[in-house]
């Protein structure tokens, strides 16, 4: 499938979902992308992501996005499989929940809900957690190796924390790697935010 394919089902997916970029008083429940926003490819900047398709004001809303869009602690909890091991491992983070659940998607693959949208986050982030030990001996500054080690401990902490959840929902052995976790607790910590709720 080409690149315009995925943005094409990205867009459909969207509308679908009840997300939409049209202004307010024009917007109907399939209106998805392409009024404000369009997909876009920043290659020196993270990849793909959002880009206005138009002229902005300041302080204008340009996306909405339903709660029953979004890929949430919420979410997790309304599926039967995550919930009922949920219940076994309360003392997991939200954002251990979350890389969980994300990696559970993505191991579903085109049969997960969020899949359109899935297969546009970057493969590979280049954050602290993915150095190995000769980056972390490169960095010049003492405080700067000491950060980087407990970004990696960290890691490794919070994947071994959530190893019993991702077992007890059968995660396959792939999505259950050191590798795997890193790439799902890079994506929740990038993509994750507060939504505001407006009247």
């Amino acid at each position: 499938m080409s690149g315009n394919e995925n943005c094409e089902d990205l867009s459909r997916w969207a509308a679908s979902k009840g997300i939409s970029d049209a202004p307010r008083e024009s917007a109907t429940t399939s209106d998805g992308l392409g009024h404000s926003l369009v997909v876009a490819n920043f290659p020196d900047a993270g990849g793909r992501g959002l880009a206005a398709s138009r002229n902005l004001k300041e302080g204008e809303l340009i996306l909405r996005v339903p709660k029953s869009a979004l890929m949430s602690v919420l979410s997790a909890k309304a599926d039967p499989l995550l919930s009922t091991a949920l219940a076994r491992h309360p003392c997991l983070s939200s954002a251990q929940i979350l890389a969980v659940h994300l990696l559970n998607e993505a191991a579903k693959g085109k049969s997960s809900t969020w899949s359109p949208y899935l297969i546009h986050l970057p493969r590979i982030y280049h954050t602290l957690p993915y150095f190995v030990a000769n980056d972390v001996q490169a960095l010049q500054v003492e405080e700067a190796r000491w950060v980087a080690e407990k970004a990696i401990e960290k890691a490794v902490m919070d994947w071994e924390g959530a190893k019993g959840f991702m077992h007890e929902i059968s995660l396959r052995r792939r999505f259950m790697s050191f590798k795997a976790w890193l790439w799902a607790s890079a994506t929740v910590s990038f993509y994750s935010y507060s939504p505001c709720t407006l009247g």
